[in-house]
């Protein structure tokens, strides 16, 4: 009986105190029952203890065939996983490689052995087997987590067991097809506009803006054609596209070549038009890919057209084309419409805000007197919100010129001494309807005032002459003016001026002059981006007493300026057209000095963009680039992180030496990111 009931050779499931337990619990009751029969009648009790024998007997037997079958079982289990793992190792679609203490390979199975062609592996580091492959293993840092890697121009999911020192490769070449092929059958959506098809075909015959149109029509029809995109014109300036990801991606290897071909041959018979596109992709939803497609469209012509925009909410933008100067387009009315809704704008406000970049130039705080002039003649209360902490000399020549002369308490909008404040002021001085009005920036990240940005985000009008960045604002201005046709904010601020009652508050001597001197800056004394605009501006300004002599003042330098310009200038290298100048990590420069040096760069022969990197007052390296619009030195600051013009343009940047930034720069410039 102790050998039927030896529970240690039972399975482990069975070997338990609990089993054992009730196993007794049985045999006690079954001995009890006994003794109760026979006390009862000992003929029944006889019967009843040969039937309880005989079921404990048949319990005992059971209960080994069960642990006999269980063993059988178990045995014959545990070899077919054994079994099966050992062909796992071997048939699997699997590479696995083993690698002893030292590295080496100690086995591969032969899936693994059927990529290296008959080649004997085993004894080889995996440097010596294949360099990339270690690099591949080398730099792979989770367990957890499967990389894809390429390998003999297959893909391999690729997973390490670090502990145990084993490989293991799956090749899904296959699905990585599959997922390539979705892709690239991925839609894309795309507007094209015509930029300047109106200003070009005033005054043309109807027989020759037929013949343009036909010309242009063509010209896109063959290319969409050659590149496999669909192409339908909406109305005589509007085109829509539509084409797969690899369509697009062709497109952009050739950079849009269309944009130059039609501003080529159209310039070449006196009617010179150019293209803007706003292409998206990446969007499941048509109607959310369409809207992307305009808003990137919309991007290309703020930022002067001539250009491609080509994003997805998931990416940055791509920029192709925006290699010229953009022609002037605005007209009159449209200026005249502007300066209405601005003005209605103010008189639905309580007060008015106004703020530049940081460290304001003369432009800005020019644009930004002569906004502060337009509420005046509203009869509104508006403020100039300028941190003199942080300006340059003009500047600060400019605010003790205006200091000088006591507010005039008679006249309306005279008191401009308490109309300019800092920020901290600002804030507490807003209310329910304040409306601010950004000058001479669009983009949250260059203002002077974020904080008050922050507050009145929903009550924002933009006045500028840039070409918009990417990332500028958070949300949609109640109305942006930005006309990169301008050559500054100021010749826009005037134009607006000139619709509005002057007649009892008027413009004065220095607001003339401030707007003036902006516009002097930003042209280089009307040498860069002017038109017939400009100098209407210039004149009107003149006109209302804008005095020369006064801006000439604001503009000297002091002597330890003119060498630091100089010293910056002689440490300036030529490479391929470009001068680089980059000053000492160790030394501070003013971002005017650093910007007047790029500009004296660009009269060297020879020089067709200049890039000057200096440490700023405020601990970043500032970067100032010129071209003379051989080169698009925008794009080459949008990469840097910053923006600006064509032909104008800035980046700051942080936890860099000016030695790191100029290798980056050249970098850049060696990838030949600027499109000429």
């Amino acid at each position: 009986m102790k050998k039927l009931f030896n529970f240690k050779t039972l399975p482990i499931f069975f070997q338990n105190s609990k089993l054992g337990a009730v196993t007794l619990l049985l045999i006690f009751v079954s001995g009890m029952s006994v003794i109760f029969a026979l006390l009862t009648n000992w003929i029944f009790g006889l019967i009843w203890l040969i039937v309880v024998i005989i079921g404990l007997v048949y319990s005992a037997q059971a209960l080994r065939e069960v642990n006999e079958n269980a063993q059988e079982y178990l045995s014959g289990l545990g070899y077919r996983i054994s079994r099966s793992e050992q062909e796992a190792l071997i048939r699997m679609p699997i590479g696995i490689i083993l690698l002893n203490e030292v590295e080496k390979i100690d086995w591969i199975n032969p899936y693994m052995q059927a990529y290296l062609n008959k080649r004997d592996v085993l004894g080889m580091t995996l440097a010596e087997f294949d360099k990339s492959l270690a690099a591949d293993v080398k730099s792979y840092s989770d367990a957890k987590v499967t990389n894809t890697i390429t390998w003999q121009g297959k893909q391999f999911s690729l997973y390490v067991q670090q502990n145990l020192r084993v490989i293991y490769m799956m090749d899904i070449s296959e699905y990585a097809a599959i997922a390539q092929e979705y892709e690239n059958h991925q839609l894309f959506s795309g507007l094209i506009s015509v930029d300047n098809y109106e200003e070009v075909t005033e005054g043309m015959s109807e027989s020759e803006t037929s013949t343009l149109r036909t010309y242009v029509t063509g010209a896109l029809g063959d290319w969409a054609t050659a590149h496999h995109i669909y192409l339908r014109r909406l109305n005589t300036i509007h085109y829509v596209m539509f084409g797969y990801q690899t369509a697009l991606q062709e497109a952009e290897r050739d950079k849009f070549s269309i944009l130059k071909a039609i501003r080529e041959a159209t310039a070449q018979q006196n009617s010179p038009v150019t293209l803007s596109m706003g292409i998206s992709y990446g969007e499941t939803d048509i109607i959310d890919l369409a809207k992307m497609a305009q808003t990137n469209l919309d991007l290309a012509l703020g930022r002067g057209g001539d250009q491609v925009v080509v994003k997805s909410n998931q990416e940055a933008a791509r920029f192709y084309g925006g290699a010229t100067n953009p022609m002037e387009k605005r007209t009159r009315v449209r200026a005249r419409m502007i300066s209405q809704t601005v003005a209605e704008l103010m008189e639905q406000s309580d007060n008015i805000m106004i703020v530049g970049h940081a460290t304001p130039d003369l432009d800005a705080i020019g644009a930004g007197l002569g906004i502060w002039r337009m509420a005046q003649t509203k009869n509104k209360s508006a403020f100039v919100i300028i941190d003199e902490k942080t300006v340059y000399s003009d500047i600060t020549l400019l605010l003790e010129e205006i200091r000088k002369n006591p507010p005039d308490i008679v006249a309306p909008g005279s008191n401009i001494n308490d109309s300019i404040v800092d920020e901290a002021r600002a804030l507490k001085l807003v209310r329910e309807n304040t409306l601010l009005i950004l000058v001479d920036h669009a983009n949250a990240a260059i203002t002077s005032a974020p904080n008050l940005l922050e507050k009145l985000a929903n009550r924002v009008v933009v006045i500028d002459h840039h070409r918009l960045a990417e990332k500028s604002l958070a949300e949609k201005p109640l109305l942006s003016y930005v006309e990169p046709y301008a050559s500054s904010t100021s010749e826009l601020v005037v134009e607006m001026l000139q619709y509005q009652d002057q007649s009892h508050a008027p413009i004065t001597k220095l607001e003339a002059t401030a707007m003036l001197g902006g516009i002097q800056i930003d042209t280089k004394n009307f040498t860069l981006r002017t038109g017939s605009r400009t100098f209407d501006a210039a004149s009107y300004l003149r006109a209302n007493g804008a005095d020369s002599n006064l801006i000439q003042s604001f503009m000297k330098e002091k002597f330890t300026d003119f060498k630091a310009r100089t010293h910056l200038i002689n440490l300036a290298i030529v490479h391929a057209g470009s001068a680089i100048a980059t000053g000492e990590n160790s030394t501070t420069y003013s971002g005017l000095i650093t910007a007047q040096a790029a500009d004296e760069l660009l009269q060297i022969s020879g020089v067709d963009a200049s890039y000057v990197i200096t440490k700023r007052l405020d601990g970043r390296v500032g970067v100032s680039a010129r071209s003379t619009g051989q080169h698009n030195v925008q794009r080459v600051m949008e990469a840097m992180g910053g923006g600006g013009h064509l032909s104008n343009a800035a980046t700051q940047i942080s936890d860099m030496t000016t030695e790191e930034v100029t290798a980056q720069l050249q970098h850049i410039l060696t990838e030949n990111i600027e499109e000429s």
